[in-house]
């Protein structure tokens, strides 16, 4: 009886160590898993799709051409060198006034507060680019409305540096010779000028990018920060990011709903890069490299131009601007409705 009782002790002693071991060093086999990573994983097609549905067409009797017949307001704004200069003149047309308003009025509060004493009906296309400093965008964020709708000219913010470059040397090959304030602003700058050529000093130049002169200032790492996108979170308006090379569309449906006489004239086109006949170099005297076509040196620098002067410095949230950037020129008319739920995903 005792060798029995010992007998089956032993039994049970050697079916639990097999139980436990097999629990932990061999569990596939009793059928258990060991704890697996529970964090939520995101589903990258689902994102994929959210994305996707967020886009746009520009065409006429589509989503776009309903969002603008619902908005008594439309408010487009933009960096410099994002086809302003053609918006602000066809705001112009359109709402038949008589003269663009000032550049980036709509930072001023005595100029917005004008809009009230214009006229009975308030003008129904309001344009305006958006200054360095400013926070207008924030502003409109703030007061959301189904009767206002925002249109926000995109450029990829490298490229507009660029054009804004080339922008200021034309200015400079055009002004030099003007009045006394770019003379004494531009005197060193253009080293020699005909007709059809400009040559300018290459470090005047990269000094006045280094101060974000005229153009290459006020670009989207000064509009686009934290606090915009926070702002938009939590205040819902209704926003479109729309890429500049697509504004010969917008003018179409702004047209359509708010000025029909224009469609035929459409579109109008101010400031543009082909309107530029004279070619501009670079010239680096003090090393004794000569000229370089202004084309080539910003294609040679540009990659490093905005680092190497810290143009950025003031950047924030740009994971989120990159992220829109992906969705925005993968839409195929490159226009982005852009909701919370958009910045939440970014």
């Amino acid at each position: 009886m005792f060798v029995k009782q010992q007998l089956l002790t032993c039994l049970l002693a050697l079916s639990l160590m097999t139980f436990y071991c097999s629990i932990y060093i061999y569990p596939v086999s009793l059928g258990f898993s060991l704890p697996q990573d529970v964090t939520p994983k995101k589903d990258s097609s689902a994102a994929s799709t959210s994305a996707s549905a967020q886009c746009l067409d520009l065409n006429l009797n589509k989503e776009m051409d309903s969002l603008v017949a619902r908005a008594r307001q439309v408010f487009v704004t933009m960096p410099a060198k994002a086809g302003g200069c053609s918006m602000d003149e066809f705001a112009k047309r359109c709402n038949h006034a008589t003269m663009i308003r000032e550049f980036g009025f709509i930072e001023e509060d005595d100029q917005i507060q004008e809009l009230l004493f214009e006229s009975l009906h308030v003008a129904p296309i309001i344009s305006s680019h958006l200054l360095p400093k400013g926070d207008a965008l924030i502003r409109l964020a703030k007061y959301p409305s189904q009767k206002t709708l925002m249109i926000y000219i995109h450029r990829e913010e490298g490229e507009r540096v660029n054009s804004g470059v080339k922008q200021i040397a034309d200015h400079m090959c055009k002004m030099e010779d003007g009045i006394d304030y770019f003379k004494n602003l531009y005197h060193e700058t253009v080293v020699e000028k005909n007709a059809t050529h400009c040559i300018i000093d290459e470090g005047s130049m990269v000094d006045l990018i280094a101060k974000r002169h005229r153009e290459v200032g006020g670009g989207s790492p000064d509009i686009l920060k934290c606090k915009f996108y926070d702002t938009v979170q939590e205040n819902a308006p209704q926003l479109v990011f729309l890429n500049y090379k697509q504004i010969d569309k917008l003018q179409a449906l702004l047209a359509k709903h708010h000025c029909p006489e224009l469609l035929d004239e459409l579109p109008i086109k101010k400031n543009i890069a082909a309107q530029k006949k004279k070619k501009t170099f670079m010239h680096d005297g003090s090393r004794g490299k000569g000229s370089v076509s202004l084309e080539d040196w910003l294609d040679a620098k540009g990659p490093v131009l905005e680092w190497a002067l810290d143009i950025r410095s003031g950047a924030s949230c740009q994971a989120k601007t990159i992220h829109m950037e992906e969705e925005l020129f993968a839409c195929p008319d490159e226009a982005l409705k852009v909701t919370p739920e958009s910045i939440e995903r970014w």
